[in-house]
């Protein structure tokens, strides 16, 4: 299923070339009705485009596959109530016990919503078309790379997509980002809130910032709170501007991502006034619950109990950290609470006997466990699945890692 483009190998063979122009030659392969793979590495990164004569089937890219698709389906879940949490961390499963060996398993797994008819296909197609977006923001901004267009196998057709259009409606994307000014370089810039500076805020909306702005990327917290990203990022402008808000870079693998360039566009759309912005008609109209949550943290490391409880150290989260698993499992019953963090190697009573005991009672059927572990392996992440745990995640972890796997659970 490949056919010859015009400038483009054929062959499965790599291209090495010192620079390459993204939107080029997806204009090559739209014109002449490209079918197949189109791969570009760079460096250990990489990203698939699949096409079928000339138009767009679907797009990734090698870095957080599974963030970029959990984001695109809660925005989903607006829509479709149920595709909750529960359904989302099924079909994550899904993924990991298939240890599937292409790029596509967010495509396969959209396909599979389709199917049982939990999505209908405009739906399928709208997601489809903001994976493909999202992928071609970076793509159209690489530089260096090699390339090759190779056949692909056993990918159905379910809907395509006019390639100039898509690469017209992400440009204009980059182009409202530019628009922002040049502070604003990533949608996975950190923005955090700094109370000590001289703001116009009410104590409530100073809580609300501080607790919100803690790691999450912009790209993030517009999912968190049902936002628009552009929208979000200029309501935060004013203080952004004013020294509130500092913008920190992106934390890996984020960061391997291309910073917007203006020099893809040819011309920028004007700046808006950012102290025209209202506020309150932004960041603090989120429907993120504004409640206390009860994580229970249970380790027989007391560094690691320390380190979780400084990073969740927060107004929104009662921490309560265990080193006896014995004793825990008592004190869940008792506090009820509304996440778990496990570890897996712990004496007397390990992470995976104490998962499975709690998932036993009636009252914790539900309950997010997210079993933490040094093993990376698929037999462990497996293993986990197999007696209960609702995730994963795998030491050492940064504090956006942790708040964004809470979030996830929580809200």
């Amino acid at each position: 299923m490949m056919t010859s483009d015009r400038g483009l190998s054929s062959s499965t063979e790599p291209q090495f070339v010192d620079a390459v122009q993204p939107e080029r030659l997806l204009q090559q392969l739209a014109t002449s009705g490209g079918t197949g793979c189109f791969k570009l590495t760079v460096q250990q990164q990489q990203w698939f485009l699949y096409l079928h004569q000339g138009s767009l089937i679907y797009a990734t890219h090698s870095i957080d596959p599974g963030d970029r698709f959990e984001r695109h389906l809660r925005r989903l879940s607006q829509q479709v109530p149920r595709l909750d949490r529960d359904l989302r961390a099924q079909v994550r499963q899904q993924w990991e016990l298939a240890n599937t060996p292409t790029p596509i398993y967010e495509y396969e797994s959209l396909r599979w919503l389709l199917k049982e008819g939990i999505i209908t296909p405009e739906q399928f197609r709208q997601v489809v078309e903001g994976l493909i977006l999202e992928v071609l923001e970076s793509f159209l901004h690489l530089t260096k790379g090699q390339h090759q267009l190779v056949s692909y196998f056993d990918v159905p057709i379910a809907t395509h997509f006019d390639t100039a259009r898509l690469v017209a409606a992400c440009k204009a994307q980059i182009q409202q980002w530019l628009s922002l000014g040049h502070k604003i370089t990533s949608p996975f810039q950190r923005p955090y809130f700094f109370s000590s500076a001289q703001v116009n805020l009410t104590p409530e909306q100073q809580q609300r910032l501080g607790s919100m702005l803690r790691g999450f990327s912009f790209r993030h917290l517009a999912v968190l709170m049902n936002q628009d990203e552009i929208s979000l990022v200029r309501s935060l402008l004013p203080l952004i501007e004013k020294g509130a808000v500092v913008v920190r870079e992106p934390q890996r693998p984020f960061d391997l991502l291309p910073n917007f360039d203006a020099s893809l566009l040819q011309e920028l759309v004007t700046t808006e006034d950012a102290d025209s912005q209202d506020l309150t008609s932004g960041f603090f109209t989120s429907q993120v619950p504004n409640r206390t949550f009860t994580i229970v943290c249970i380790d027989d490391s007391p560094t690691m109990l320390n380190e979780i409880k400084r990073f969740l150290a927060d107004d929104a989260f009662q921490v309560i950290a265990l080193s006896d698993s014995v004793k825990a499992l008592m004190e869940v019953m008792r506090l009820k609470p509304d996440l778990i963090l496990l570890d897996v190697g712990m004496p007397n009573i390990d992470g995976y006997k104490f998962c499975k005991v709690i998932r036993n009672h009636q009252h914790f059927k539900s309950l997010p466990i997210i079993m933490v572990t040094g093993n990376t392996g698929l037999i462990d992440r497996a293993k986990a699945r197999l007696v209960g745990a609702t995730d994963y995640m795998t030491k050492p972890f940064t504090q956006a890692e942790l708040l964004k796997m809470v979030f996830q659970y929580l809200t």
